[in-house]
């Protein structure tokens, strides 16, 4: 019993350590990870998976790809799935389990520390899931939706004309640029037969979460001085 617990705690605690450094030194495990690319589970029976990606193309280009996969608890409970959570819950268990492995001495008392181990493993992945991991993808680019664009103000970063897709720029929450493609909103094209330059300042009209694609007009003054 003592050698298989050993074993255990062991693996738990390699394997809590090899992902992340494996991580560090190759990349390997990047898409897990980074804030561009996160990987949620929220356990249920339906299993959703959405994959985006953007390319946008301007001076230089800007490669985005976000990816999630959640799935929904029946009654509205969300259990929270993060591969980095996983590793330093397992570091916990096998550590404690180590400390405290002097103490399993029957059947029962094995059950029940084995059951304390995975309290605190647990404690652990809730409260770096909860304080860290959530609060960091509440600052990521990705949270500002499709939805909440309608009415923003952003940049020309790629000419839109009439005719053809040009990509505008706005700050996230953090200030950080982000990128969307954009087309000319179907009143402006009525009204305007040129197109607008990169630098502009636009006003996102309307959004098509399907296609993933703004639709946006010239501000008011800058269509009088394009007339003038």
């Amino acid at each position: 019993m003592s050698g298989s617990l050993n074993y255990t705690f062991n693996i738990c605690i390699i394997i809590g350590f090899v992902i992340p450094l494996l991580n560090l030194i190759t990349g390997w495990f990047g898409s897990f990870f980074s804030a561009g690319i996160d990987l949620d589970l929220d356990a249920s029976a339906d299993f959703n998976l959405d994959v985006s990606a953007d390319i946008s193309l301007d001076a230089s280009a800007d490669f985005s790809v976000d990816a999630g996969i959640d799935t929904e608890v029946g009654s509205g409970g969300v259990i929270p799935f993060n591969i980095m959570c996983l590793c330093l819950s397992l570091v916990v268990f096998g550590a404690l389990g180590h400390m405290i492995k002097r103490f399993m001495t029957t059947p029962m008392l094995v059950v029940l520390l084995l059951l304390v181990c995975l309290f605190f493993a647990g404690l652990s992945y809730w409260a770096l899931y909860t304080l860290v991991i959530k609060r960091l993808k509440q600052n990521d680019a990705s949270a500002l939706a499709y939805v909440d664009l309608k009415g923003k103000s952003a940049e020309v970063t790629l000419r839109i004309s009439s005719d053809s897709i040009g990509t505008i720029s706005l700050p996230d929450s953090t200030g950080a640029p982000i990128s969307f493609r954009a087309k000319m909103d179907p009143d402006l094209k009525a009204q305007m037969s040129g197109a607008i330059a990169q630098g502009e300042s636009v006003i996102i009209t309307d959004v098509d979460k399907e296609h993933k694609l703004c639709y946006v007009s010239v501000p008011v003054r800058n269509f009088q001085n394009k007339d003038s």
